[in-house]
């Protein structure tokens, strides 16, 4: 690896996040970390390496286009995922934005929780490792970002989060890419209800905080309601391809989220892509928007609520339909509550319609329906028990 450009960031940040996760765990530096720096597409592992892949405690991931064409890695990625005990949707795999650009995940990169709220926001603006470059003029971010990613791969270690294996093959092992390229259907309609997917029409996109802005972004929040119900998480992009995305998403009864930030709808693509939706009426999805608690008694008012009623989404607006929250949301609790209870509702109406193979009827049941589990499971559908959810003032 040492002809890898920026070797010397790579080098420095690995050795001082292994000296945090060491001080944590209280054990030495040498048994903290292991880096395998000789392996190559086309070598055989090393002992040392395969050992590592079979029983370490959590595993770093440097998310980069480079990383995502080597077939070692996508091997060593799938065995990871292989001892991932899932459980809540985590595991003890712990990627790291290695650059900014990281666009076009591969589906099973991308279904592992990359993003944390708790990481400062030019964290993701820039990648690691142009904070590591910066470090000597900004040491105070770079010191941030190792404490959170230290605290995660300490979390992992200590809830075991990887199943250790007895014995590996690798020449066994298919590339997690490779896996992703022969699946010919795209991840955002596989997975029914045991998944929400989430779109967010803001301008800073997953970063985007609606509320107090020493709290997480959407997209987090978004992960910790699907982590809380025991769902999948998936992002869809707000670009092109998101009409057909969500006619996708209605087809395969995948719940699917989107939030809309007021303060962007001049934003050419987001406005496009509410008035291609409002000409739709898919039955699994949920429209969020988020106000500030400042407006809220005076949204009549508001230019922004006059566009939607009249130049955005004039006819969901006029007439919504189930699960559409156009000017009822105004504090974060409000906005945090009401997610999770509108996916439960999306969930238990796809669950009717799934046991009942009836057509796309906008019918409802309770979650808490007792007949529902069981014959989710005879139909293979993986259910649990669903939270208790408060009033969205409480």
């Amino acid at each position: 690896m040492a002809h890898l450009p920026f070797y010397d960031h790579f080098k420095t940040f690995i050795g001082d996040l292994g000296a945090r996760v060491a001080g944590q765990l209280g054990i030495s530096i040498e048994d903290a970390y292991f880096v395998d720096e000789n392996i190559e597409t086309g070598d055989l592992w090393s002992d040392q390496l395969k050992n590592a892949i079979m029983n370490c405690k959590a595993s770093i991931a440097l998310y980069s286009p480079n990383y995502f064409t080597r077939e070692w890695c996508g091997k060593e990625f799938q065995v990871l995922l292989g001892r991932s005990k899932k459980e809540g949707g985590v595991t003890g795999i712990i990627p790291v934005r290695w650059v900014k650009d990281i666009s076009g995940l591969p589906a099973s990169a991308a279904q592992v929780q990359y993003q944390d709220g708790k990481l400062p926001q030019e964290y993701s603006t820039r990648g690691m490792r142009q904070v590591v470059a910066l470090r000597a003029t900004n040491v105070g971010l770079y010191e941030d970002v190792l404490d959170v990613l230290a605290d995660r791969v300490v979390a992992a270690a200590e809830n075991q989060h990887l199943a250790p294996l007895t014995e590996l093959d690798f020449e066994a092992v298919t590339s997690a890419w490779q896996v992703d390229e022969a699946t010919t259907e795209p991840s955002h309609t596989r997975g029914n209800i045991s998944k929400t997917c989430f779109v967010f029409l803001a301008k800073e996109g997953w970063d985007w905080k609606p509320y107090d802005q020493e709290r997480a972004g959407i997209g987090a929040l978004s992960q910790k309601i699907s982590g809380d119900l025991g769902l999948r998480y998936e992002e869809i992009p707000c670009d092109a391809t998101l009409t057909q995305k969500l006619k996708e998403t209605f087809e395969n009864d995948v719940p699917t989220v989107l939030f809309l930030d007021p303060k962007s709808l001049e934003e050419a693509p987001i406005l496009q892509s509410m008035q291609h939706y409002d000409e739709t009426y898919y039955l699994n999805c949920a429209t969020i928007v988020p106000w500030e608690s400042e407006v809220e008694d005076a949204i009549d008012e508001d230019s922004r609520w006059l566009a939607l009623q009249t130049t955005v989404c004039p006819q969901k607006v006029e007439t919504p339909p189930p699960f559409h929250e156009w000017r009822t949301i105004f504090s974060h609790t409000s906005l945090e509550e009401r997610t999770a209870t509108l996916i439960e509702q999306i969930r238990s109406r796809l669950m009717k319609q799934l046991m009942s193979s009836q057509s796309k009827l906008p019918t409802f049941r309770p979650a808490a329906d007792p007949g529902l589990s069981g014959t989710a499971a005879a139909l293979g559908i993986v259910t649990g028990s669903l939270p208790s959810l408060g009033s969205p003032d409480r």
